[in-house]
């Protein structure tokens, strides 16, 4: 039955096809304005997408990487870049599901991002998919978890506490309090520095990204260009960027939040999805900035994905932001296309990545 499928490249003109496998596959409408904006527009390059179907008829499996430029430093000092991608959109039809054809679209790929010139594929399956890509040479890097910092003890608060346990949904008034002691901590911006919300990234960005390249192992560079697209030109406007700037108004830092949805339907979660301080002396009160923030935009909750081990996770312990269930996670997996570059190396560990909400796919976090 499977034998008549046709593995096909799904360029700009399938977006409207994959949207609706989208839909028959998660009983939810999928925004065609998204799907073109995260594989069409992206300026790190074109999305690698394939579909497979039967002759003329709909699409029963996609699958699609996105590019990112990514940045390797090994221990020697020498510095790599290239093109990595990152898997998403991972949609088989619930009818044509337990046929081998997720697997066959994985391996059709591997071949697809060698020939773009991609150097490692990477992602975040869960536990039913994990596997799969494991019997595929897929190799596990590390786990990746929400973090969430109580900002006001409410029924909201309590309800999103919920799903890390009845202890911790019971411990909302003690744990809130907590939270805000250690946002205390964080202290604020020193004199000579102020925040404001960013219309544009200005270009001078890059050059901070590259000022915290030089610490990591690997990290994914952000430019102009880049977070334009990112934050400020997605479908949602979702985004709210927050520059941070010495008195000669030279930006030395930013953090991006996505507020909480307004309205009745809201749930009073709101995220910080991005962070790029190259001062260290200057990251606290930057965090500080970004809670604060979402405080006033009503949020009763902050949340952050984090890899275990990574700077990122220590970064967050130490403003107060909580663990979630031990098994509310995802995994890191990442394929090398090409075995030998130093990227596929240094992708190994993924508690030496920089690392981000703002780094994965998704237009929107929750």
């Amino acid at each position: 039955m499977t034998d008549s499928l046709v593995v096909q490249p799904a360029g700009p003109g399938a977006r409207d096809a994959q949207a609706r496998l989208f839909g028959r596959c998660f009983a939810k409408p999928a925004n065609v304005d998204a799907l073109r904006w995260r594989y069409d527009d992206n300026p790190h390059g074109q999305a690698v997408s394939l579909v497979l179907t039967e002759g003329d008829d709909e699409a029963v499996c996609s699958f699609a990487y996105v590019p990112r430029l990514a940045v390797a430093r090994t221990g020697h000092g020498e510095v790599f870049e290239g093109y990595i991608g990152q898997q998403g959109d991972v949609m088989t039809d619930p009818n044509w599901q337990r046929k081998g054809l997720a697997r066959r679209l994985v391996q059709e790929c591997a071949k697809a991002t060698g020939e773009a010139g991609f150097l490692i594929n990477w992602g975040f399956p869960n536990r039913q998919s994990a596997p799969v890509f494991l019997k595929l040479d897929w190799l596990s890097s590390g786990q990746i978890r929400p973090r969430r910092h109580l900002l006001q003890a409410d029924p909201k608060a309590k309800s999103r506490r919920l799903a890390d346990g009845r202890m911790a949904a019971l411990r909302v008034g003690w744990d809130t309090r907590a939270c805000k002691r250690a946002r205390a901590k964080l202290g604020s911006l020193p004199e000579g520095y102020h925040a404001r919300v960013l219309a544009v990234f200005p270009d001078s960005v890059a050059e901070l990204s590259r000022l915290v390249e030089a610490r990591f192992p690997f990290m994914l560079h952000r430019d102009a260009e880049w977070l334009n697209w990112r934050y400020l030109r997605t479908p949602s406007r979702a985004h709210v960027p927050i520059g941070i700037f010495d008195d000669a108004e030279v930006l030395v830092g930013y953090v991006v939040l996505q507020p909480p949805q307004a309205g009745a339907g809201g749930n009073g979660v709101g995220y910080l999805v991005d962070f790029l301080v190259p001062d260290q002396a200057l990251e606290d009160a930057a965090m500080g900035v970004a809670l604060d923030a979402l405080f006033e935009a009503g949020a009763s909750v902050a949340e952050a994905w984090s890899v275990d081990g990574s700077w990122w996770r220590r970064k967050l312990d130490a403003a107060g932001f909580l663990g979630a269930k031990p098994e509310n996670h995802l995994f890191v997996y990442h394929y090398a296309v090409v075995p030998d570059h130093p990227l596929a190396a240094v992708a190994r560990d993924a508690s030496t990545w920089y690392l981000t909400d703002g780094d994965r796919d998704d237009e929107l976090m929750g």
